[in-house]
């Protein structure tokens, strides 16, 4: 998958009205995820990731944080601050790029993920509401 499909596919579950905000807020997600996983899960997720958006996955800071749901939206309305996108919608926002997530890994690599996330957080990553083929 090329950067531009992962965007139209944020667009798309997110409900955005312009690819750039689909961008901002998939870096605030990817960062937050990145933030949660250790550094190894990290470099897994990425390698299936298209490589401009590896990156934000790997230079994170992998501490492994944990975050239930709550936290992890916070985060992501923490990272989009001072960004022209709305923090306040920062669920929306995970929700969507976690289902682009979800479309893009293998389903090896997103058991592999969620064993490594709150089980609060595996729904974001089920029931995918985005078909990579539409795109």
């Amino acid at each position: 998958m090329q950067e531009n499909e992962f965007y139209k596919l944020v667009q798309e579950a997110s409900h955005l009205e312009t690819i750039d905000r689909a961008q901002v807020a998939s870096e605030a997600v990817l960062e937050t995820l990145g933030e949660t996983l250790t550094g190894g899960e990290a470099e897994d997720v990425a390698a299936q990731l298209p490589s401009e958006l590896a990156s934000i996955v790997e230079d994170a800071d992998h501490d492994g944080a944990g975050y239930d749901r709550e936290a992890f939206v916070d985060r992501v309305g923490d990272h989009l601050q001072g960004t022209e996108v709305e923090g306040d919608d920062a669920e929306q926002f995970a929700d969507g790029v976690t289902d682009a997530i979800a479309a893009t890994l293998t389903q090896g690599e997103l058991q592999d993920l969620k064993s490594q996330l709150d089980g609060d957080l595996h729904p974001l990553f089920e029931g995918v509401a985005v078909d990579p083929e539409d795109v």
